[in-house]
Protein backbone atom coordinates (compact mmCIF):
# COMPACT_ATOMS: atom_id res chain seq x y z
CA UNK A 1 0.00 0.00 0.00
CA UNK A 2 1.43 3.45 -0.89
CA UNK A 3 2.69 5.51 2.01
CA UNK A 4 0.50 8.45 2.89
CA UNK A 5 2.27 11.43 4.39
CA UNK A 6 0.59 13.43 7.09
CA UNK A 7 1.26 17.15 7.16
CA UNK A 8 3.47 16.67 10.20
CA UNK A 9 5.51 13.97 8.46
CA UNK A 10 5.96 16.05 5.32
CA UNK A 11 7.01 19.04 7.43
CA UNK A 12 9.56 16.83 9.20
CA UNK A 13 11.01 15.65 5.87
CA UNK A 14 11.16 19.23 4.57
CA UNK A 15 12.91 20.39 7.75
CA UNK A 16 15.55 17.63 7.49
CA UNK A 17 16.15 18.41 3.82
CA UNK A 18 16.65 22.12 4.49
CA UNK A 19 18.84 21.68 7.55
CA UNK A 20 21.11 19.08 5.92
CA UNK A 21 21.28 20.20 2.29
CA UNK A 22 19.54 23.56 1.98
CA UNK A 23 16.73 22.02 -0.10
CA UNK A 24 13.37 23.75 -0.18
CA UNK A 25 10.34 21.46 -0.34
CA UNK A 26 7.08 23.33 -0.73
CA UNK A 27 3.66 21.74 -0.61
CA UNK A 28 3.81 21.18 -4.37
CA UNK A 29 6.52 18.55 -3.77
CA UNK A 30 4.42 16.50 -1.37
CA UNK A 31 3.10 14.00 -3.92
CA UNK A 32 6.57 13.50 -5.39
CA UNK A 33 8.08 12.82 -1.97
CA UNK A 34 5.20 10.52 -1.04
CA UNK A 35 5.58 8.41 -4.19
CA UNK A 36 9.34 8.05 -3.82
CA UNK A 37 9.06 7.22 -0.15
CA UNK A 38 6.46 4.54 -0.91
CA UNK A 39 8.80 2.79 -3.35
CA UNK A 40 11.70 3.02 -0.91
CA UNK A 41 9.75 1.57 2.02
CA UNK A 42 8.75 -1.50 -0.01
CA UNK A 43 12.40 -2.58 -0.23
CA UNK A 44 13.54 -1.25 3.15
CA UNK A 45 13.52 -2.73 6.67
CA UNK A 46 11.24 0.06 7.90
CA UNK A 47 7.64 -0.79 8.72
CA UNK A 48 6.19 2.66 8.15
CA UNK A 49 6.95 6.31 7.39
CA UNK A 50 6.95 7.03 11.11
CA UNK A 51 9.44 4.23 11.74
CA UNK A 52 11.77 5.66 9.07
CA UNK A 53 11.49 9.22 10.33
CA UNK A 54 12.33 8.10 13.86
CA UNK A 55 15.56 6.68 12.45
CA UNK A 56 16.39 9.91 10.60
CA UNK A 57 15.61 12.07 13.62
CA UNK A 58 17.45 9.77 16.00
CA UNK A 59 21.06 8.84 15.29
CA UNK A 60 21.26 8.38 11.52
CA UNK A 61 24.49 7.17 9.99
CA UNK A 62 26.11 8.89 7.02
CA UNK A 63 24.79 5.97 4.95
CA UNK A 64 21.24 6.67 6.16
CA UNK A 65 21.50 10.33 5.19
CA UNK A 66 23.01 9.64 1.75
CA UNK A 67 20.23 7.13 1.07
CA UNK A 68 17.66 9.72 2.12
CA UNK A 69 19.24 12.36 -0.12
CA UNK A 70 19.19 9.97 -3.09
CA UNK A 71 15.53 9.39 -2.34
CA UNK A 72 14.70 13.09 -2.45
CA UNK A 73 17.00 14.28 -5.24
CA UNK A 74 16.25 14.49 -8.96
CA UNK A 75 19.30 13.70 -11.09
CA UNK A 76 18.56 14.87 -14.61
CA UNK A 77 21.47 15.52 -16.92
CA UNK A 78 22.59 15.13 -20.51
CA UNK A 79 25.68 15.70 -22.62
CA UNK A 80 26.07 19.29 -23.87
CA UNK A 81 22.93 20.48 -22.14
CA UNK A 82 22.20 24.18 -22.86
CA UNK A 83 24.47 24.36 -25.88
CA UNK A 84 24.52 28.18 -25.84
CA UNK A 85 26.81 27.98 -22.81
CA UNK A 86 29.35 25.91 -24.69
CA UNK A 87 29.13 28.28 -27.64
CA UNK A 88 29.91 31.20 -25.32
CA UNK A 89 32.88 29.32 -23.93
CA UNK A 90 34.27 28.73 -27.40
CA UNK A 91 33.65 32.21 -28.81
CA UNK A 92 34.42 34.41 -25.81
CA UNK A 93 35.66 32.70 -22.65
CA UNK A 94 38.37 30.39 -23.99
CA UNK A 95 40.06 33.09 -26.12
CA UNK A 96 39.99 35.50 -23.17
CA UNK A 97 41.45 32.97 -20.75
CA UNK A 98 44.11 31.90 -23.24
CA UNK A 99 45.45 35.45 -23.24
CA UNK A 100 45.21 35.91 -19.48
CA UNK A 101 46.83 32.72 -18.19
CA UNK A 102 50.62 32.82 -18.73
CA UNK A 103 50.95 29.84 -16.39
CA UNK A 104 48.59 27.87 -18.66
CA UNK A 105 46.58 26.49 -15.77
CA UNK A 106 42.85 26.09 -16.35
CA UNK A 107 40.53 25.13 -13.50
CA UNK A 108 36.85 24.26 -13.97
CA UNK A 109 34.24 23.21 -11.41
CA UNK A 110 31.06 21.37 -12.36
CA UNK A 111 28.97 21.63 -9.20
CA UNK A 112 26.08 19.19 -8.84
CA UNK A 113 27.53 17.21 -11.76
CA UNK A 114 25.00 14.37 -11.36
CA UNK A 115 26.13 11.29 -13.32
CA UNK A 116 28.99 13.08 -15.04
CA UNK A 117 27.64 14.22 -18.40
CA UNK A 118 28.45 17.86 -17.63
CA UNK A 119 32.16 17.57 -16.67
CA UNK A 120 32.79 15.09 -19.48
CA UNK A 121 31.04 17.44 -21.92
CA UNK A 122 33.39 20.20 -20.78
CA UNK A 123 36.42 17.96 -21.30
CA UNK A 124 35.25 16.89 -24.77
CA UNK A 125 34.47 20.49 -25.68
CA UNK A 126 37.96 21.61 -24.66
CA UNK A 127 39.48 18.91 -26.84
CA UNK A 128 37.36 20.04 -29.76
CA UNK A 129 37.69 23.82 -29.47
CA UNK A 130 40.51 25.00 -27.17
CA UNK A 131 43.63 25.85 -29.18
CA UNK A 132 46.87 24.12 -28.16
CA UNK A 133 45.17 22.30 -25.31
CA UNK A 134 48.10 19.92 -24.88
CA UNK A 135 50.24 22.82 -23.63
CA UNK A 136 47.81 23.52 -20.78
CA UNK A 137 47.37 22.01 -17.33
CA UNK A 138 43.60 21.45 -17.21
CA UNK A 139 41.69 20.13 -14.22
CA UNK A 140 37.92 19.68 -14.15
CA UNK A 141 36.31 18.98 -10.77
CA UNK A 142 32.88 17.40 -10.71
CA UNK A 143 31.00 17.27 -7.41
CA UNK A 144 27.67 15.92 -6.27
CA UNK A 145 26.11 14.57 -3.11
CA UNK A 146 24.17 11.72 -4.70
CA UNK A 147 26.11 8.53 -4.10
CA UNK A 148 24.55 6.72 -7.06
CA UNK A 149 25.36 9.62 -9.40
CA UNK A 150 28.98 9.81 -8.24
CA UNK A 151 29.42 6.08 -8.87
CA UNK A 152 28.23 6.48 -12.47
CA UNK A 153 30.32 9.60 -13.05
CA UNK A 154 33.48 7.94 -11.78
CA UNK A 155 32.98 4.93 -14.07
CA UNK A 156 32.14 7.13 -17.05
CA UNK A 157 30.03 4.40 -18.65
CA UNK A 158 26.72 5.31 -20.32
CA UNK A 159 23.96 3.58 -22.30
CA UNK A 160 23.61 4.36 -25.96
CA UNK A 161 20.59 6.63 -25.48
CA UNK A 162 22.66 8.92 -23.21
CA UNK A 163 24.97 9.86 -26.09
CA UNK A 164 22.60 9.39 -29.02
CA UNK A 165 22.43 13.14 -29.70
CA UNK A 166 26.19 13.46 -30.08
CA UNK A 167 27.72 13.49 -33.57
CA UNK A 168 29.02 10.08 -34.60
CA UNK A 169 32.54 11.46 -35.02
CA UNK A 170 32.48 12.74 -31.41
CA UNK A 171 31.40 9.33 -30.15
CA UNK A 172 34.17 7.56 -32.08
CA UNK A 173 36.84 9.99 -30.84
CA UNK A 174 35.92 10.11 -27.19
CA UNK A 175 34.05 6.89 -26.26
CA UNK A 176 34.84 3.18 -26.27
CA UNK A 177 31.99 0.84 -27.15
CA UNK A 178 31.50 -1.82 -24.47
CA UNK A 179 29.55 -4.87 -25.62
CA UNK A 180 27.38 -5.21 -28.70
CA UNK A 181 23.79 -4.97 -29.79
CA UNK A 182 21.12 -2.56 -28.52
CA UNK A 183 22.33 -2.91 -24.91
CA UNK A 184 25.92 -1.89 -25.67
CA UNK A 185 27.44 0.68 -23.33
CA UNK A 186 29.88 3.48 -24.08
CA UNK A 187 32.80 4.38 -21.82
CA UNK A 188 34.54 7.73 -21.88
CA UNK A 189 38.07 7.28 -23.21
CA UNK A 190 41.11 7.80 -20.94
CA UNK A 191 42.19 11.11 -22.52
CA UNK A 192 38.84 12.58 -21.39
CA UNK A 193 38.51 10.76 -18.07
CA UNK A 194 42.01 11.85 -17.02
CA UNK A 195 40.90 15.50 -17.10
CA UNK A 196 38.01 14.93 -14.69
CA UNK A 197 37.97 14.23 -10.97
CA UNK A 198 34.64 13.44 -9.31
CA UNK A 199 34.20 13.94 -5.56
CA UNK A 200 31.28 13.96 -3.10
CA UNK A 201 30.30 17.38 -1.81
CA UNK A 202 27.40 18.83 0.13
CA UNK A 203 27.15 22.43 -1.09
CA UNK A 204 25.97 23.47 2.37
CA UNK A 205 29.13 22.14 4.07
CA UNK A 206 32.66 23.53 4.18
CA UNK A 207 34.30 23.30 0.75
CA UNK A 208 37.74 21.64 0.70
CA UNK A 209 38.73 23.30 -2.60
CA UNK A 210 40.08 26.84 -2.48
CA UNK A 211 40.05 27.88 -6.13
CA UNK A 212 40.35 30.09 -7.93
CA UNK A 213 38.27 28.52 -10.69
CA UNK A 214 38.21 30.00 -14.17
CA UNK A 215 34.83 28.47 -15.01
CA UNK A 216 32.09 27.30 -12.65
CA UNK A 217 28.96 25.48 -13.80
CA UNK A 218 26.29 25.73 -11.09
CA UNK A 219 23.37 24.89 -13.32
CA UNK A 220 19.88 23.80 -12.32
CA UNK A 221 20.82 23.69 -8.65
CA UNK A 222 19.32 26.87 -7.22
CA UNK A 223 15.80 25.83 -8.24
CA UNK A 224 15.86 23.62 -5.13
CA UNK A 225 16.79 26.45 -2.73
CA UNK A 226 14.99 29.46 -1.31
CA UNK A 227 16.34 32.99 -1.80
CA UNK A 228 18.32 33.04 1.44
CA UNK A 229 20.18 29.81 0.65
CA UNK A 230 20.70 30.82 -3.01
CA UNK A 231 22.23 34.13 -1.99
CA UNK A 232 24.56 32.54 0.53
CA UNK A 233 25.64 29.93 -2.00
CA UNK A 234 26.35 32.41 -4.80
CA UNK A 235 28.44 34.60 -2.48
CA UNK A 236 30.57 31.56 -1.64
CA UNK A 237 30.92 30.75 -5.33
CA UNK A 238 32.08 34.31 -6.04
CA UNK A 239 34.83 33.94 -3.45
CA UNK A 240 36.47 31.05 -5.35
CA UNK A 241 35.89 32.34 -8.89
CA UNK A 242 38.86 33.98 -10.61
CA UNK A 243 38.38 37.72 -11.31
CA UNK A 244 38.07 37.08 -15.06
CA UNK A 245 36.28 33.74 -14.62
CA UNK A 246 32.70 32.94 -15.56
CA UNK A 247 29.80 31.47 -13.60
CA UNK A 248 27.11 29.61 -15.55
CA UNK A 249 23.70 28.94 -14.04
CA UNK A 250 20.64 27.23 -15.53
CA UNK A 251 18.56 29.07 -18.10
CA UNK A 252 15.55 28.87 -15.77
CA UNK A 253 17.53 30.38 -12.87
CA UNK A 254 18.40 33.96 -12.02
CA UNK A 255 20.56 36.07 -9.73
CA UNK A 256 17.79 38.64 -9.55
CA UNK A 257 17.09 39.81 -6.02
CA UNK A 258 20.60 39.00 -4.81
CA UNK A 259 23.34 41.51 -4.03
CA UNK A 260 26.16 39.13 -4.93
CA UNK A 261 28.66 41.07 -7.05
CA UNK A 262 28.19 39.68 -10.57
CA UNK A 263 27.56 41.22 -13.96
CA UNK A 264 25.85 39.55 -16.89
CA UNK A 265 27.86 38.39 -19.91
CA UNK A 266 25.00 36.60 -21.63
CA UNK A 267 21.76 35.34 -20.08
CA UNK A 268 22.71 32.85 -17.33
CA UNK A 269 26.46 33.55 -17.61
CA UNK A 270 28.14 35.99 -15.20
CA UNK A 271 31.54 37.44 -14.31
CA UNK A 272 32.66 38.96 -11.01
CA UNK A 273 32.43 42.67 -10.50
CA UNK A 274 35.26 44.51 -8.75
CA UNK A 275 35.21 44.69 -4.99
Amino acid sequence: MPATLTQKQFDTIAAIARARWGLHFGENKRTLVQNRLSKFLLRSPYESVEHYLRRLNGSPTDEDLLTFFDLLSTNTTSFFREMNHFQHLERVVYPRLAGARPDRNLRIWSAACSSGAEPYSLAIHLHETFRRLSAWNVRILGTDLSRSSIDIARRGVYPGNAISDLPEITIRKHFHRVGSGPDALHQVKPHIRSMVSVQPLNLMDRWPMKGPFDIIFLRNVMIYFDLEVRTRLIRRVRDILAPDGVLFIGSAETLSGMDVGFKTEIPSAYTRTNG
